[in-house]
């Protein structure tokens, strides 16, 4: 028979439980009735030791709720984390589509104007075009003062405009190879058109 120690030092077996060899005395309890109250405390004893061991599902269904639930928070606090993280992308893409829109407006506005500009850049130069067509017809050669020298003077500060040159350059050029006492009007009308 396996015996069991329930205690450090002490072995407990049926043949323990059930031992007779008690010294006597001369009042004391019955025998007999002592003797059967052992026998079934050992039986129930012998019962429980080699009685199968609780199931193992026993205890893996407990671990096994603890890892769900732990799963379960886990799978809670990745979640509250992603929806800051998606939030806080959102905020930044919000952002970012507002300063495309204000380029985009700007842009636009740059467009504008510089559809405006060629447009009366081409309207001026249209303009220099009909006055030199028509100049160019006339038989009698140019001198100073006359309306083909006012087209040329045209032309040629037309032309340091767009090169970029300040009117103060232009209006000298239009004295020293036109002879024009007051350029002021001429640069006037073509700075006019080169505005936006």
């Amino acid at each position: 028979m396996t015996a069991v120690a329930p205690y450090p030092g002490r072995i407990v077996d049926r043949e323990s439980i059930e031992r007779r060899d008690f010294p006597t005395g001369r009042r004391g309890y019955d025998p007999a009735a002592v003797d059967e109250h052992l026998r079934r405390v050992a039986d129930e004893f012998e019962a429980r030791v080699h009685s199968a061991p609780p199931p193992l599902s026993a205890g893996t269904s407990e671990q096994v709720r603890q890892i769900l639930e732990a799963a379960e928070r886990g799978a809670s606090e990745l979640r509250a984390e992603a929806s800051g993280h998606v939030a806080r992308v959102r905020e930044a893409a919000d952002g970012m589509l507002g300063k495309l829109d204000r380029l985009e407006t700007e842009l636009e506005r740059l467009l504008a104007a510089l559809r405006s500009s060629g447009e009366n850049l081409t309207s001026g130069l249209a303009e220099l075009q009909a006055q030199t067509g028509a100049l160019g017809t006339e038989p009698a050669a140019p001198t100073n003062g006359t309306p083909t020298d006012d087209a040329g003077a045209r032309l040629a500060a037309l032309n340091l405009a767009l090169d970029g040159a300040s009117r103060e350059e232009t209006a000298a050029y239009l004295v020293a190879h036109f002879g024009l006492a007051d350029p002021a009007p001429l640069l006037d009308d073509v700075y006019a058109r080169l505005e936006p």
